[in-house]
C-alpha cells in the first residue's frame, strides 16, 4: 500500500494543478494530441456555447410554461388544437434556429483549436 501513496505523491499528491499536468502529460503520451492548445480562445468559445445553450433552454422553459397556461385557459377542443399547433410550430422553428447557432459556435471552437495547434494563421487562406 505504501507504493500507491508514494506514487501519488510523485504524481502530484494533493496538488490539483500537478495532478492536471500529470493527466495532460499522460493523455499526450497516449496520442491524444497536445492538450495545451486548449488555451483561452478555446475556453471562450466553449463558454459561448454553454451560455447560448443555457439562454435557449431558459427561453424554451418560459415558452413551455406559457403553453401550459394557454392550454389551461382553452375553452374548446378547437382552442386546444390551435394552441398545440402554434406551440409545436414555434418549437420546431426555435430548435432549428438553435441548431444552426450551435453548429456555428462549434465551428468557432474548432477554428480556435486549429489556430492554436499551428501557432499562427499564416498557413490559412
Amino acid at each position: 500500500m505504501t507504493n500507491k501513496t508514494d506514487k501519488s505523491r510523485t504524481q502530484g499528491g494533493d496538488d490539483p494543478m500537478a495532478q492536471m499536468q500529470e493527466m495532460m502529460s499522460q493523455w499526450q503520451s497516449m496520442g491524444l494530441g497536445a492538450m495545451n492548445t486548449m488555451g483561452t480562445g478555446w475556453m471562450e468559445a466553449m463558454s459561448d456555447m454553454g451560455s447560448e445553450w443555457l439562454h435557449f433552454i431558459s427561453e424554451r422553459v418560459s415558452k413551455d410554461v406559457s403553453f401550459q397556461h394557454q392550454l389551461l385557459h382553452a375553452k374548446s377542443p378547437q382552442d386546444v388544437q390551435k394552441v398545440q399547433s402554434e406551440f409545436l410550430q414555434a418549437a420546431v422553428e426555435d430548435y432549428t434556429k438553435e441548431t444552426g447557432k450551435m453548429v456555428e459556435l462549434s465551428r468557432k471552437v474548432f477554428q480556435v483549436d486549429e489556430n492554436a495547434g499551428t501557432g499562427s494563421d499564416s498557413g490559412k487562406g
